[in-house]
């Protein structure tokens, strides 16, 4: 398992994308583009977050493993 950092930065990524879709299609009225925008947003937003729960899971196997040593 990776210790999450991978999906934070592509969390990031796309929510940066995504903005940059939703307010291109804001500017020349294409809703069609916004609405992908907005997907991808939060495509990001839930990536981030599995990356925060992926590092916060590692840290606890290593911290238990740890204990019983």
């Amino acid at each position: 398992m990776s210790n999450g950092n991978e999906d934070k930065l592509k969390g990031m990524k796309d929510k940066v994308v995504g903005k940059v879709k939703e307010e291109y299609g804001d500017l020349t009225d294409n809703k069609s583009k916004e609405v992908e925008g907005k997907l991808q947003k939060g495509k990001g937003e839930a990536r981030e977050t599995m990356g925060d729960v992926k590092k916060d899971v590692k840290k606890n196997v290593d911290e238990n493993h740890k204990d019983h040593r």
